[in-house]
């Protein structure tokens, strides 16, 4: 009895500190210092294999910042949208309170698990007048909105050269 209740402790005993957020496909957000709408996705590549596609996507020169440019990006509207990536990550935390009660014992200082490096593309697009088309009053956001999911979807591993 005593061998099965240590075995479900043992088991039980991983508790999530930090939890990352978990996104199935993509998800828009609102910031909330400036109420800012972005496109937020998780690649399954590595950042890097990331950047060179978002790159070639939306067609940046190499003196072009990804970080920051501006971009004809529909051909039925003659204006440049300003776009804005960037790339957060984000890793699980847990504590182990079996190895915590064990490494009281041996008055050692104690460790977090942590989980592996998640990486998140957040991407903001404003129009020439600097209102966001990622908000639901612009005229742009149904078309904006449909052009990530593309650029989400034909996400692939481009060469180095």
């Amino acid at each position: 009895m005593f061998i099965l209740f240590f075995v479900l402790f043992s088991f039980y005993s991983c508790i999530t500190t930090h939890k990352v957020r978990q996104i199935d496909n993509f998800r828009i957000e609102t910031e909330n210092m400036f109420n800012e709408e972005s496109f937020l996705f998780k690649p399954n590549m590595y950042p890097e294999e990331v950047k060179r596609s978002l790159r070639k996507q939306f067609g940046l020169t190499k003196d072009q910042n990804l970080s920051d440019f501006d971009a004809k990006l529909f051909d039925d509207f003659d204006t440049e949208f300003n776009v804005k990536i960037s790339f957060e990550t984000d890793r699980e935390v847990r504590i182990n309170l079996v190895n915590d009660l064990i490494n009281r014992s041996n008055k050692e200082d104690t460790e977090n698990e942590i989980g592996d490096l998640e990486t998140f593309v957040k991407i903001i697009i404003v129009d020439a007048s600097g209102d966001n088309c990622l908000s639901t009053k612009s005229l742009f956001y149904n078309k904006t909105r449909s052009f990530l999911i593309s650029i989400k979807n034909n996400m692939k591993i481009e060469p180095l050269f």
